[in-house]
């Protein structure tokens, strides 16, 4: 007998919903934590991004949930406002009919006075992420006293983001003794110390990872520069002749600059992300799915929920730090038994990354050369000559253009000439003798048994640079740069008190391709500032991971962080006007 949401418990108005939402079958996830949750348990849940695991934590929320008292029972805390505005998203579908029913998302870059107006007037289920979550509590416009129901959604990622210490901090504040769901996609000792600790006896649920690439997606990857990537995509556009594609970088603002890359060579593409106003992204939504615009260009969180069919192409413009998100992006593609392609465009700093999706996936991506502008003149032309094989015309159009090569060939033109030219006007123009991407020395680094560096070298991967560290003296596999340099570091010839302390974070490859720039906190150890505090803030603010971070120097009055250059202004916007550790900060660059 199959297993169906009525049978897990639910409450007949919540399945309804379900099949108004043409959602009739619990994945393994929803299947296994909704009767453990509405039993009263904890769960310690082990699963994908994608695998439906809010309405695995929601839907016995929902139901435990009193909704004839206006007071705070049930806390959902996320890594991202994204993630958060669309856990919100989600759970408000479920209580459209319920009166009196209300659901806050609270995160950094909306009006805190707006939320707090909010939450005074009563909030059932509050939603959020942990810097704006410590924020409420402290001024006493979040209260906690009637919890009930506590989520960590995406566990691994917030921790990764440097927000445990915030997480602790919440779960401290917490005086009843609460149902808590935990997920996350990987285990670690942190995780587990996390469940031990709070969760008291719980039910350990892990999913294993099904079928996670899909036989008829043929995978590629091609050693570019950072600055050749949309000319890439271009290419491999026009070589295979793609009509509807889409490519995924990691941050919204690549996601903009490719669109209008693509548009300065006069291809038409559209991004979607999370800066975008709901209209404006089921807009462009609407767009695509109606084939006005052959390319879409997504962030992971923002491409949540996209289901269209007959995408023949997922391109990586930027390789996913997550080897899960890579997984979910090419999914997109081969879908309904057609096959489909994805190519990673991958720089030198990405080779860990690769290898890592690869002994993920199980599977060996095919190292594709650049298209030529010789290769893609050719490929257009043979297209067209293909097309004109097979086209058939009717005997009475025939006889109608008939009429106009006959007056022509009256006139003395020569009809082998007049073939020439027509087929030669519908193939385009010839392709130049140069090609100005492929000529000039550009690195092509070899991939097998690592990248050669280029002194020549080869780069190594040490057991540090594998382990997901933030450098420094490392306390359970991980830290926060806490450790100083023994030679100390200043700026000109400070006196003692105000010599910074230098924190190192560890390495990201995708630095190697990414200048660098300093950006200045009027914070310091006056403040009590700490690394993860500057890390934790900017990632909720900001949304950025803090494994795109450099090094970090907190002086007394004032502290640095090192930020690549392309989000520096991004993060300085974001920071003005926010607090860190409940303190108002100015930031500038420095």
């Amino acid at each position: 007998m199959s297993v169906t949401f009525k049978s897990l418990g639910l409450d007949e108005k919540y399945v309804q919903v379900l099949e108004q939402q043409e959602i009739t079958v619990p994945t393994p996830i929803q299947a296994r934590g909704i009767p453990s949750l509405l039993g009263g348990n904890s769960i310690l849940g082990l699963a994908q991004t994608g695998s439906g695991k809010t309405l695995a934590y929601g839907l016995p929320m929902l139901q435990q949930v009193d909704s004839n008292s206006l007071k705070t029972q049930a806390l959902v805390l996320c890594p991202t406002r994204e993630l958060a505005n669309q856990v919100a998203t989600e759970i408000k579908k479920f209580t459209r009919e319920t009166h009196g029913f209300y659901t806050t998302a609270v995160y950094g870059g909306e009006s805190i006075d707006r939320q707090i107006k909010m939450l005074r007037q009563g909030s059932q289920i509050v939603i959020g992420t942990p810097g704006r979550i410590i924020d409420h509590l402290k001024r006493g416009t979040l209260k906690l006293d009637d919890l009930k129901y506590v989520v960590l959604d995406e566990a691994d990622e917030m921790l990764s983001m440097g927000f445990e210490e915030d997480i602790r901090l919440i779960l401290d504040h917490v005086n009843t003794s609460p149902q808590i769901a935990l997920f996350s996609a990987t285990m670690s000792r942190e995780i587990r110390q996390i469940a031990n600790q709070y969760l008291g006896k719980y039910d350990s649920i892990e999913i294993a990872k099904t079928e996670l690439t899909k036989p008829n997606i043929t995978q590629h990857f091609l050693d570019v520069h950072s600055d050749e990537k949309a000319e890439v995509v271009y290419r491999l556009i026009k070589f295979h002749g793609f009509e509807r594609s889409i490519a995924f970088t990691n941050t919204k603002l690549g996601a903009d600059k490719l669109v209008q890359q693509l548009a300065e060579k006069g291809y038409p593409a559209e991004a979607i992300h999370g800066d975008m106003a709901q209209l404006q992204r089921t807009t462009v939504m609407k767009k695509f799915k109606n084939g006005q615009i052959p390319l879409l260009v997504a962030t992971d969180v923002a491409a949540r929920g996209i289901d269209v069919n007959n995408i023949e192409a997922v391109f990586n413009v930027d390789v996913p730090r997550d080897t899960e998100y890579y997984v979910h992006r090419i999914g997109r593609t081969g879908r309904a038994g057609k096959a489909g392609m994805s190519f990673a465009l991958a720089t030198r700093g990405d080779v860990r990354l690769l290898k890592q999706i690869e002994r993920f996936t199980g599977d060996q991506m095919a190292k594709e050369k650049i298209p030529t502008l010789q290769a893609i003149a050719y490929q257009q032309q043979s297209n067209f000559l293909q097309t004109l094989r097979m086209h058939t015309v009717d005997e009475e159009q025939m006889a109608q253009w008939m009429k106009h090569v006959e007056q022509l060939e009256f006139e003395g033109f020569d009809p082998k000439q007049l073939l020439a030219y027509m087929i030669g006007t519908n193939m385009g123009p010839a392709a130049p003798a140069e090609d100005p991407l492929l000529d000039r020395s550009s690195y092509r680094a070899p991939r097998e048994g690592g990248r050669e560096s280029r002194d020549g070298g080869r780069e190594r991967e040490s057991r540090g640079e594998r382990e997901r560290s933030y450098g420094g003296n490392s306390e359970g596999g991980r830290s926060y740069g806490r450790s100083e340099s023994r030679g100390g570091s200043s700026y000109g010839q400070r006196d003692n008190a105000e010599r910074p302390e230098r924190k190192s974070y560890e390495k990201d490859p995708a630095r190697d391709t990414e200048r660098m720039v300093k950006i200045k906190f009027n914070i310091g150890r006056n403040g009590k500032i700490r690394p993860q505090d500057l890390v934790g803030a900017i990632a909720s603010e900001a949304n950025v991971s803090g494994k795109r971070l450099g090094y970090i120097d907190i002086a007394e009055k004032f502290s640095f962080v090192d930020v690549p250059e392309t989000l520096a202004p991004q993060i300085v916007a974001a920071m003005r006007g926010n607090q860190v550790r409940g303190k108002l900060v100015k930031v500038e660059m420095a």
